[in-house]
């Protein structure tokens, strides 16, 4: 938009009076500053330019910080499952030791259990030897066959003593073997919950810095959707801006062939115009309103005449003068415009072939062209114009089919 205002002042507009609907003028007006004009928006495409390659060069900046980001998450990933089967393991390892520790506990309190039952028993036996005492002695003596069986007995009975107080010595070791390993299994337990504790701070750690780099990523991947979008926006800008510079080199040239032709300036002396087409006075669409005969179009202004002819007749100038224009239009096809001076121009439409070129000087009856079909056209024929001073009229008040030469 902001190149609207500079285009509706720069723009030309050729107008062309034919037999189909086309422009109504010739002249292209050319403003005096368009050189200036031309210089200031090739400037501004070249800022475009530079603004769309440092963009370009920050989208690539963010599509690598992107990738990177993806990169280090893809290590975070693999780091956090590593932690976490760590974890898993960390708490199987702990369930077993928990389990290990209730074993021991169970036989730390039947070790006890066994240990209290024989010191009981031991006990009782010492209790009942104390009070027999003597008499123990004595009946061990009588039931004795001799002194050998007597003194075997009493050996018998301070094994059995001696054994009670083994076993006793042996559970209670037992007893110490079974906390030693409990209390191994609990110092065990306490370092992997330890580790644990470690390891799933770790993995919190990780999270949240994993966290924040979903975050950047997600940035990176707005700043990229955007960045695309300003490029696009850019790129638009700069086509339009390119055709605008087309546009302005195009006037630019128009000013100085007009500049040129300025030089070559004629004068009309009044003379009578010619029939450009010897031999062929037909007129098929007279000037003035008409339905358009590709269109359709009522009461459309036919700004000429319409002179059919066969392809390649030739065409001659209606009088002396500098060849204008010399050009091809989407719908007057190929076409010659002759400045006769004073403001008088001849317009000549629809050729198959142009045989002069701007700033040529002709003469009267010079052949400058051959009738064809080119444009838009319903058939070969020569539309021919005549405008004096801006304004077109009815050409057959300016030349007749009678005068040829």
């Amino acid at each position: 938009m902001k190149n609207v205002k500079l285009i509706s002042k720069i723009l030309i507009t050729v107008l062309i009076a034919t037999s189909v609907a086309i422009p109504t003028s010739q002249i292209t007006y050319v403003s005096a500053d368009t050189a200036s004009d031309l210089e200031d928006e090739k400037k501004k495409q070249e800022e475009m330019e530079a603004e769309l390659k440092n963009t370009e060069k920050f989208l690539s900046s963010l599509k690598n910080k992107l990738n990177n980001a993806e990169e280090y998450i893809k290590e975070l990933d693999t780091q956090m499952g590593k932690l976490t089967d760590n974890i898993y393991s960390l708490e199987e390892k702990a369930e077993v030791k928990k389990v290990e520790i209730e074993t021991t506990k169970a036989q730390l309190q039947r070790a006890e259990e066994e240990i209290l039952k024989r010191y009981e028993d031991m006990k009782l036996r010492i209790q009942y030897m104390y009070e027999n005492g003597n008499t123990e002695i004595f009946l061990l003596f009588a039931s004795s066959g001799s002194v050998t069986e007597f003194l075997n007995k009493a050996e018998y009975i301070n094994k059995i003593t001696e054994y009670d107080r083994k076993m006793l010595d042996e559970l209670r070791a037992a007893k110490d073997d079974v906390i030693l390993i409990k209390e191994t299994l609990e110092a065990e337990l306490v370092e992997l919950e330890d580790t644990l504790a470690e390891v799933s701070e770790e993995l919190a750690a990780v999270e949240v810095l994993a966290a924040a780099k979903h975050k950047e990523l997600n940035l990176y991947e707005d700043g990229i959707a955007e960045t695309k979008d300003e490029i696009k926006a850019l790129e638009e800008e700069i086509k339009a801006q390119e055709e605008l510079v087309k546009e302005l080199e195009r006037i630019e040239e128009e000013r100085k062939k007009q500049e040129a032709l300025g030089n070559l300036k004629v004068t009309y002396d009044g003379g009578q115009l010619i029939w450009p087409l010897p031999g062929y006075s037909r007129i098929s669409s007279k000037f003035g309103p008409r339905t358009h005969p590709v269109t359709g179009e009522k009461q459309s202004q036919h700004n000429g005449i319409d002179i059919p002819a066969p392809t390649g007749t030739k065409i001659q100038a209606c009088y002396d003068g500098v060849v204008a224009w010399s050009g091809y239009h989407k719908t007057a096809g190929n076409w010659v415009g002759i400045d006769h001076g004073n403001g008088l121009y001849t317009i000549y439409m629809h050729m198959s072939k142009r045989l002069v070129s701007e700033g040529d000087k002709v003469k009267k009856g010079d052949i400058i062209g051959k009738v064809g079909s080119t444009g838009r056209s319903t058939g070969p024929h020569l539309h021919l114009g005549v405008r004096l001073n801006g304004k077109y009229y009815d050409p057959t008040t300016y030349v007749n089919p009678l005068i040829t030469s």
